[in-house]
């Protein structure tokens, strides 16, 4: 029995697959006085100024904050700055999902109700300008709520990327679920820094953990990250919440991709189900976690959908943020779940 229970104990712990990763504790933002939100991504601007976007926002826009990081890398304090919203939009927004800032020219936010990626001013207002998306993108052709999440831009190059959370209807049969546990699989995109399509690249996720039919679930790749012109940074996340709620798990796969390395798609026709597994991208474990929440245990759930860079250490080491979607912090008299933010170091 007590060799049964180390085992699961250690199923349980994180999963560090390189030594250099550093893992710091999650932080709740609502200490620092951050108001609640649906926070799905997260971008740095400059300095300390970063932009969270949320994708039940009222109307187009963004919230910045400030964030202030000691010398390990840890969060010293996130302050709440203001909300910057396009109120000609007020009832009718998108739903933003992914956010990027490229100097020089503004804000790109993915909506995955509309399948666009539009460029916006720092008040919230749509340029007219945005990425030129792929047919093969369209509303018809994604599984509902499984569209765009993710959005990296990689400023050594100057090329954004993003992919759907789940397969396309031509790539695979099916959503992946309990009931489907299949790995789903993706296509990634990147584009020009004028916003013109380049090169696609097969992706194939793990297969899902959950086996009983949730209350609520979520499955896919929520955000991808470019943290130089040869590691791209692909998130991975299951979301399982029972049908009372106690047990509710999120699992966090980061791993990291070499485009350079990988086989671009050549005939974008052909469904990726029937595509040579050796066409699809390697990709490399760098770090593994999960939250959950009992009634009697551990409460510490966090549905973590955004990524960014935050400095880089003195030592030359990265520091890499998450953002977690609380639902607007939502909960019950018993307990409440929290926005979230992580730091970890590369």
């Amino acid at each position: 029995m007590r060799s049964a229970a180390l085992l699961l104990s250690l199923l349980m712990a994180p999963v560090l697959y390189a030594q250099e990763v550093q893992v710091q504790k999650q932080h709740s933002l609502k200490k620092w006085g951050v108001p609640a939100g649906n926070y799905s991504g997260i971008t740095h601007i400059q300095d300390d100024r970063y932009a969270l976007i949320s994708d039940k926002q009222e109307a187009d826009g963004w919230t910045e904050v400030s964030i202030r990081f000691l010398p390990s890398g840890e969060i010293e304090e996130v302050q709440f700055i203001a909300q910057h919203y396009n109120t000609q939009t007020l009832g009718k927004a998108r739903d933003s999902e992914g956010i990027v800032y490229v100097p020089g020219k503004g804000f790109y936010v993915s909506a995955e109700n509309d399948q666009q990626i539009l460029e916006l001013t720092e008040d919230g207002t749509a340029t007219g300008h945005g990425l030129s998306v792929p047919d093969c993108f369209s509303t018809a052709n994604i599984f509902p709520n499984y569209g765009f999440e993710a959005l990296a831009y990689d400023t050594q190059q100057g090329i954004f990327w993003t992919t759907t959370e789940q397969g396309l209807r031509t790539d695979v049969t099916a959503p992946s679920t309990p009931e489907n546990p299949q790995p789903t699989l993706l296509r990634l995109q990147s584009f020009s820094a004028d916003g013109k399509p380049l090169c696609q690249y097969a992706y194939k996720t793990d297969a899902p953990i959950t086996r009983r039919t949730p209350r609520h679930y979520a499955f896919g790749v929520p955000e991808l990250l470019a943290v130089d012109d040869t590691t791209l940074l692909v998130m991975e996340r299951e979301l399982n919440v029972p049908q009372n709620y106690n047990g509710a798990k999120c699992h966090i796969r980061i791993y990291s991709v070499n485009p350079r390395l990988g086989e671009p798609i050549t005939d974008l026709t052909q469904p990726l189900q029937d595509m040579d597994e050796k066409k699809f991208l390697p990709k490399k474990l760098l770090y593994a976690f999960s939250t959950g929440i009992r009634f009697i245990g551990r409460k510490n759930l966090a549905n973590y959908e955004g990524m960014c860079l935050g400095p880089r250490l003195e030592d030359g080491r990265q520091t890499i943020l998450l953002i977690s979607d609380s639902q607007n912090r939502a909960g019950n008299p018993l307990y409440h779940l929290k926005d979230y933010i992580k730091v970890i170091v590369i």
